[in-house]
């Protein structure tokens, strides 16, 4: 009987560790070809990597907890203003609102990004399960930024907040991806 509930429970123990593994993916490093998604935006509409709207761009991702929104709001703002990149065809910025972490209620969060769609244009997705931070390896779900460049191979990948520098570096980085 003991030997029973041993293999039992070394059954049970190898399981659930390969269920953890498949469930989430290696850290997404320098290099690294980004793994496909598939969120949606607040109206229902579906985006993955290989999106109409996305193909032969480079792209700014920011995955940020709602809660934590102005973290690097300030670099937001610089890509958003910048004038060469706003309205560049090869370009977009993307933000993933990671719902699941945050503990406001959703309905506000949702009515908060379909404002601020309006008002700035911006593509704002919404994380439900932590699909990202799954398919991604993301350590930080607070806030994290990854450049993506037009063949969805990471050139930039930073967790927490943004320097100055780390934006500057961030925005030039992205235009010189534009002409390659």
């Amino acid at each position: 009987m003991r030997k029973f509930f041993a293999t039992a429970t070394a059954m049970v123990f190898v399981l659930f560790w390969s269920f953890t593994l498949n469930g989430f993916a290696a850290e997404l490093k320098t290099g690294d070809k980004a793994a496909d998604f598939s969120l949606r935006d607040s109206t229902g509409k579906g985006y993955s990597l290989y999106a109409p709207e996305f193909q032969g761009k480079v792209l700014t991702v920011f995955y940020v907890d709602p809660a934590a929104k102005d973290l690097n709001h300030h670099a937001e703002e610089v890509l958003l203003k910048d004038t060469e990149l706003a309205g560049h065809v090869y370009y977009k910025g993307v933000i993933i609102s990671n719902l699941k972490a945050s503990k406001i209620p959703v309905f506000l969060v949702k009515s908060a990004i379909k404002d601020k769609t309006q008002k700035t244009g911006v593509l704002i997705l919404l994380d439900d399960d932590y699909k990202i931070l799954r398919l991604w390896g993301l350590k930080n779900h607070t806030s994290s930024l990854v450049v993506l460049d037009k063949d969805r191979v990471c050139r930039y990948i930073h967790n927490g907040k943004l320097s100055r520098a780390d934006v500057e570096n961030v925005r030039k980085m992205i235009n010189e991806y534009l002409v390659k």
